[in-house]
């Protein structure tokens, strides 16, 4: 079994792959309410995609407490995951790819997106042992794709491409492909390297 997932503070993706199957597919983003319109492309695939949230408390002026809130957010990300992982009963994996941070993130953010990401780290080891893998975006998109410069929308060309299932039924469903061009909604941009990390190699 290997997991694929591609981080983030708000949209979070994973696929989990087994053998030849399809991969199970599950998108983590904060304060998920079902029925609301920032859910909607969520919703919508919610026969495909399994949507988790956690709860994610605002900043406050005070810096002190606002660095604690950070920790009780990142916190709870990674506990959807093992409570997800509890529900599912699984209790082993043999590799779990995560996608590396680009080299082009900087800043506050990028700071907050490390804290995040470690946090998730530390519990992955702590249930599955040492079978991390960091995979460079420029080694998934080039393994995918045959392209290390790809784009989110050369990624999901290809997987567009070698796929016709139930995922790429609700794609064009969703009709966000103008001229060759995409548009693409959250999560699928996720979901797609999620993906692509299972798939590679």
């Amino acid at each position: 079994m290997i997991l694929g997932i591609d981080f983030s503070i708000n949209s979070t993706a994973m696929a989990i792959k087994k053998r030849n199957d399809q991969p199970l597919l599950f998108s983590f983003v904060p304060n998920y309410v079902e029925g609301k319109t920032s859910f909607k492309t969520h919703d919508f695939l919610k026969d495909v995609i399994s949507t988790h949230g956690y709860i994610k408390e605002g900043n406050t002026k005070d810096s002190i407490k606002d660095q604690c809130i950070k920790l009780k957010n990142a916190d709870n990300l990674s506990n959807i995951f093992i409570s997800l992982f509890d529900s599912l009963e699984i209790e082993e994996v043999d590799e779990i790819r995560i996608e590396g941070f680009s080299y082009m993130s900087k800043g506050n953010s990028f700071i907050d997106l490390i804290t995040y990401n470690t946090y998730l780290k530390v519990k992955l080891i702590q249930r599955f042992g040492h079978v991390i893998k960091v995979v460079p975006p420029k080694t998934l998109k080039k393994a995918y794709t045959g392209n290390g410069n790809a784009t989110k929308c050369d990624m999901m060309r290809k997987y567009l491409e070698d796929n016709n299932n139930e995922l790429t039924e609700k794609i064009n469903e969703l009709n966000f492909i103008k001229e060759g061009e995409f548009n693409i909604p959250k999560p699928l941009d996720d979901i797609i390297d999620s993906i692509g990390l299972t798939s590679i190699w």
